[in-house]
């Protein structure tokens, strides 16, 4: 793997480690990378992606870690008692990947720009749809608060990655940006792969709960070994697909929990504990295991 990304990642944990950093940091450099870093991404590469039936797989991918973790959750809730907010976590923590933040340096350390193409595709319309749709209707359902239809469409509208995705879309047609736009704006989504993993760092926190530790081990080993291992098995039946498109979209499916989903159950008041150990633990244990599944790959 990149030592790169290593690197950063391990800046990051020793920064908290210290404890003298500012206390907003961790939300401005967030703010930053969503604001405008994944946006400059998006608008440099979305419009030279070339979209056809094999991009479909990377999307469906993502469902697909999603609803394995929402039936793992049910049959949890029903057969072995789990409650409402622990089954809340394990869906939204064990089922959507951090396939930006964490899936962008790696994808494109092991595969290039190329790669961060389908990276990119798997991540705006798979993982983001999936955590401002069915995540916000989980988050919603276990802890008991109510949602509206306008309050979702307004959460998609309004978010800077899915405006630049809605603003590329447009731009395909035109060949993308001007050149005079082109080169720094992908300067400053260079920005997203060593901030993106430091911030990743500065916020491991590694205790364990005692108590939960059935949902930890279930929601890790789903989210890092089974669901890439379910995305692999679905792939052989699309002949179509090329090995880079099966590689990428199964290291996504592989990839940490999302910070922003562990946040939101958090928020939400679901297990707050539970969510930060499997997000925690996921990125720690993601990095041997996305490199495992690498070189089997």
């Amino acid at each position: 793997m990149n030592m790169l990304l290593v690197l950063c990642l391990l800046i990051g944990a020793g920064v908290r480690c210290t404890g003298r950093y500012p206390q907003q940091l961790v939300p401005s450099v967030n703010w930053w990378l969503i604001t405008i870093a994944l946006p400059c991404v998006i608008l440099t590469l979305i419009p030279h992606t070339r979209f056809d039936s094999t991009g479909l797989f990377p999307v469906l991918s993502m469902w697909v870690v999603f609803l394995g973790a929402l039936v793992i959750a049910l049959l949890a809730w029903r057969f072995a008692g789990w409650s409402r907010e622990v089954c809340g976590v394990l869906v939204l923590v064990a089922g959507i990947g951090n396939t930006s933040f964490m899936g962008f340096p790696v994808i494109s350390g092991y595969y290039g720009a190329d790669g961060l193409k389908i990276a990119v595709i798997a991540d705006q319309l798979g993982s983001f749809i999936i955590l401002s749709t069915a995540g916000v209707v989980t988050m919603a359902l276990c802890s008991g608060s109510g949602i509206s239809l306008r309050s979702v469409a307004t959460r998609i509208a309004t978010f800077p990655p899915f405006i630049a995705l809605i603003v590329s879309l447009a731009l395909k047609p035109f060949g993308g940006l001007p050149e005079i736009l082109q080169t720094p704006l992908a300067t400053i989504g260079a920005t997203m792969t060593p901030l993106a993993l430091f911030s990743t760092g500065l916020q491991i926190r590694l205790r364990p709960p005692r108590l939960l530790l059935g949902p930890l081990i279930t929601g890790t080993c789903w989210k890092l070994i089974a669901a890439p291992a379910v995305v692999w098995w679905l792939s052989a039946g699309f002949s179509s697909l090329s090995h880079e498109v099966v590689s990428v979209s199964l290291l996504q499916a592989g990839m940490a929990p999302m910070i922003a989903a562990a946040m939101m159950a958090q928020r939400a008041g679901l297990r707050p504990e539970l969510a930060n150990a499997l997000q925690s633990y996921g990125i720690l244990f993601s990095f041997i295991t996305l490199a495992a599944w690498h070189s089997i790959l």
